[in-house]
């Protein structure tokens, strides 16, 4: 990408590899946004956890970009919300078309006096940085770079961990599980348990842009586009003059054959403008899922986030 290189964070051999054993009161799997949000809030009260991920940077692509103004007061709680705020693109308002027309708009937040706006968007790369920078901040906090739990028994009072690392595997205890590790959530699987919900027969491509725009700082939403007739789309600004822009798709589209620059411009060009100047960052396809686990606790194993629950 053109406004963002993903950081690498460094890989430790861990010390339980060479004979010592670790007990750890907290144990977080993930380091996404509720998986490190999970962390700092335990840090900050002095209780000792430790964080494993089996990657080495952030997320790529910006994936969640919305931070409701509620959010952001509890990352202000959390000692990281100015940051988030700072970086990122505040908005209140709204707009929604219906062809041509501008069927209505709101303000979030028409009340003058708050401290935060309704909305900021920030690319999830940059919230996460913000995020682990954070918790490194606190010596009760421990962040663990390509270590990949591969195993988890629960007991009644003990949760024993494998994890697999670069340099081998080992063992770890701790009292609590917190699982945080995404809508595919492995743990879950390895767990023998599911969600249950609704997949709606539907897709949606993201496209992000980088493009230097007059538009203003507002959600723009339509419904049947002249520009994209019969389905929906939606235009969003983030950090760093780049631009999301979501298409409605239609359940029979083909995933990959979507994401290729070739699909992607001539609607881009039909909404832009054939004068617009841009550059593709990343796109994406995804389906809508209304989902969630019949019970977030099993034991001493907490699912939280997308493993847990997802729209």
């Amino acid at each position: 990408m053109r406004t963002y290189t993903n950081p690498v964070f460094e890989y430790r051999r861990p010390k339980e590899l060479d004979g010592c054993t670790r007990h750890c009161p907290v144990v977080v799997i993930g380091a996404g946004p509720v998986g490190l949000v999970a962390a700092i809030d335990l840090a900050q009260r002095d209780v000792p956890v430790v964080v494993l991920d089996e990657d080495n940077t952030v997320s790529v692509g910006s994936r969640a970009i919305c931070y409701a103004k509620r959010t952001l007061e509890i990352l202000d709680r959390l000692g990281c919300g100015e940051a988030v705020v700072q970086k990122g693109v505040r908005w209140n308002v709204g707009r929604v078309f219906h062809g041509h027309e501008l069927a209505y708009q709101f303000d979030l937040l028409p009340e003058a006096g708050h401290r935060r706006p309704a909305f900021v968007n920030l690319q999830q790369y940059h919230f996460e940085e913000c995020l682990v920078r954070r918790a490194e901040a606190f010596a009760q906090a421990e962040l663990r770079w390509q270590h990949q739990v591969i195993g988890v028994a629960p007991g009644k009072d003990v949760v024993t961990l494998r994890v697999a690392t670069p340099d081998g595997e080992y063992a770890l205890t701790c009292d609590w599980l917190i699982v945080a590790d995404g809508a595919k959530s492995p743990v879950r699987h390895m767990l023998g348990l599911d969600t249950e919900g609704q997949v709606f027969r539907d897709r949606f491509l993201i496209a992000d842009i980088h493009m230097t725009s007059d538009f203003p700082a507002e959600r723009w939403f339509w419904f049947d586009p002249p520009f994209h007739p019969n389905q929906s789309a939606l235009l969003h600004r983030q950090a760093d003059d780049v631009w999301r822009v979501d298409f409605q798709l239609g359940w029979d589209a083909d995933p990959e054959e979507e994401k290729k620059p070739e699909r992607i411009l001539p609607r881009l060009r039909a909404m832009l403008g054939a004068e617009a100047r841009f550059e593709i960052e990343w796109a994406s396809v995804y389906t809508f899922a209304c989902r969630r686990m019949r019970n977030f606790r099993h034991g001493r194993v907490l699912f939280a986030g997308d493993a847990a629950h997802l729209v």
